[in-house]
């Protein structure tokens, strides 16, 4: 490769990269906006199902019309942006968006990526590409988009695509300028940084003791990791079987998650916001209970992801990772609250994704870089749990 090659694959990695950050800043202050309006008319019970009723069959009428991708598919497809269709990905984008603001217990990824897409398929058509091109665009652009989301160009870069065509570095710089181009659109956009979990300060004891006392509570987080690689595909099965008809899965699916998300709000949204949330809720009901809270979160998304509602599983298997982590305290009070949270996340998002690379980089930065320790033993618990679990499919 030339070194003019070098510098305009760099360009249009960058320039890609850049404005892939933009728009998920965009499609993300929607999804909140439209979220604010939806969930401003009450909070009672009765209210929390029929908007998960109604979210399902607003999911179910787009469905007719074939916004039906997962976000795995529509990761490969902008390994091809030149052929997305058009009409699909703005159906799957405003499906996203139905998803994540009618509450359900899902991540906004195939919403951004969805928006991507249609980026990445005027930018190829109008700069009249090869497919190679066209390949590398996409390729930058959901790095862009992710890196942005998530915080972690590294992170962003490896979930994107495990075997690109274009250069790692390349894929690294689309995430960094992703990052750049989400900043800058989120703090005109947005109310704070989204991809940050705040915890409490934490300063490592520099003996290696938080890492033995990491280890059970990575081991929670694992489990539920690998109960969510065993439940989707189960429920997915089920699904297809007993509700054969594309409208009606969603709708079922609303009904279902509605009852769940009616006994207990805390379990609606992809948890990204609710750890606070979660430990205040422990504090009346027991930190033993958040274990069942962990393994309730797994079975929302379950419903969720199995039904049509389309949307991303590492926040909601952050917030099920870190409440199975958390629920330990009951029985070792000793354990640091930050560190038994940090690998049960940790755990639980790598098992899911089975990319334990690309989960410790999202981690890195998802949480503060003083729990490096306890984030890396829930990735080798989280990763050793996928290897007996089927293959993410979400």
């Amino acid at each position: 490769m030339t070194r003019t090659q070098i510098v305009r694959l760099a360009l249009l990695a960058g320039g890609v990269g850049l404005l892939a950050g933009v728009a998920s800043a965009a499609m993300l202050w929607l999804m909140q906006g439209v979220s604010s309006l939806v969930w401003s008319v009450s909070e009672s019970r009765w209210y929390i199902l029929a908007v998960a009723v109604t979210g399902g069959a607003l999911i179910g009428i787009m469905r007719q019309f074939g916004a039906t991708d997962s976000v795995d598919e529509q990761l490969a497809a902008l390994r091809d942006p030149i052929y997305i269709h058009h009409r699909k990905a703005l159906l799957v984008g405003l499906t996203a968006i139905v998803a994540v603001a009618f509450g359900g217990a899902v991540g906004p990824e195939a919403g951004l990526l969805a928006v991507v897409a249609e980026l990445t398929a005027a930018i190829a058509v109008f700069l009249g590409r090869s497919h190679a091109d066209a390949r590398i665009i996409g390729e930058a652009g959901a790095a862009g988009a992710l890196s942005g989301f998530y915080g972690s160009p590294l992170g962003g870069a490896a979930y994107a695509d495990d075997k690109p065509a274009a250069p790692r570095a390349m894929l690294l710089l689309a995430g960094l300028c992703g990052l750049l181009g989400f900043l800058v659109a989120a703090r005109l956009l947005l109310s704070g940084g989204f991809h940050r979990i705040a915890l409490p300060p934490y300063s490592p004891p520099g003996d290696g003791s938080d890492l033995v006392l990491a280890i059970v509570p990575a081991l929670l987080g694992a489990a539920v990791g690998v109960l969510f690689l065993f439940a989707l595909p189960a429920m997915k099965h089920l699904v297809q079987h007993c509700v054969p008809k594309a409208f009606w899965q969603p709708v079922i699916g609303g009904v279902v998650f509605g009852l769940v998300a009616a006994a207990l709000p805390i379990l609606r949204f992809s948890g990204h916001h609710e750890i606070g949330s979660m430990l205040e809720w422990a504090a009346t009901a027991g930190m033993a209970m958040l274990l069942l809270l962990g393994l309730l979160k797994v079975l929302a998304a379950v419903i969720c992801l199995s039904t049509g509602w389309l949307g991303g599983a590492i926040f909601p298997l952050i917030f099920a990772g870190a409440a199975a982590g958390a629920s330990v305290l009951a029985i070792a009070p000793g354990i640091n609250p930050v560190v038994a949270i940090a690998a049960g996340m940790s755990a639980a998002a790598t098992a899911g994704l089975g990319r334990p690379v690309a989960a410790v980089l999202i981690m890195l930065f998802v949480v503060d870089g003083s729990l490096f320790g306890a984030i890396c033993v829930g990735a080798l618990c989280g990763y050793a749990g996928s290897l007996v679990a089927p293959k993410p499919e979400h």
